[in-house]
């Protein structure tokens, strides 16, 4: 694929993982800039809240995810910054492969979350246990042993996603477009479409979930 074509926006998430089999770790950068055909400029990757010692000439797979496809390639940090924040030069890749993901593609999960509806019919003082088994950038599938709301109320999740080596707690409008219940375990189901409008929720989000969908197609 020539390079002209990989078409990338400040802001997005890209994974990094070392190629001198020290650790399989995947880390989260973002990207800063870039100029085609010379380097990418992305944060440096931060473990618990401090920066990454990372050298200059360091080889890793760098996978991001570019319309609807995930790419991938090899590269080297060309150059080490720490002024006026950290920030690493990586060089732009000469080569690269591409898998296509299908739009708002789900990836199996299991996280704890809570739901609050703010229909009165369902509304209670404490937020509502469920669990999410599986999540898109559009919406998600959470299950509970109660039903927590009808089609088209007004709920609100909380969750825990772990981005990279952090954790960020997000907060997600959304609003119930089904429910239904498993007749194996009387389990119930609720489909949910996000109603986004926090812009870092967005960015927290899309990471999360393309993270996923990369590490699933690397392993």
């Amino acid at each position: 694929m020539d390079h002209v074509d990989l078409k990338m926006q400040v802001g997005e998430v890209l994974q990094l993982q070392r190629r001198d089999g020290v650790s399989d770790a995947r880390l989260q950068v973002r990207l800063i800039g870039y100029l085609s055909g010379s380097s990418l400029i992305v944060t440096t990757p931060e473990v618990d809240g401090r920066v990454m010692i990372i050298r200059e000439g360091q080889p890793f797979i760098v996978r991001m995810m570019v319309g609807n496809r995930i790419v991938g390639f090899t590269s080297t940090v060309r150059r080490v910054c720490s002024r006026p924040f950290p920030y690493l030069h990586l060089s732009y890749p000469e080569e690269m492969e591409q898998i296509t993901v299908r739009k708002a593609q789900r990836v199996r999960v299991r996280l704890f979350a809570s739901l609050k509806n703010s229909n009165p019919a369902f509304q209670s003082d404490k937020a509502r246990p469920v669990t999410v088994v599986d999540i898109s950038t559009s919406g998600a599938l959470m299950l509970s042993d109660e039903r927590l709301g009808e089609s088209g109320d007004t709920v609100v999740v909380s969750c825990a996603l772990k981005i990279g080596e952090a954790e960020k707690l997000l907060t997600l409008p959304a609003v119930i477009r089904n429910v239904h219940v498993d007749a194996s375990d009387n389990s119930f189901h609720h489909g949910l479409e996000f109603v986004l409008e926090n812009q870092q929720d967005v960015f927290a989000l899309h990471g999360y979930v393309y993270g996923q969908i990369v590490k699933s197609h690397s392993e």
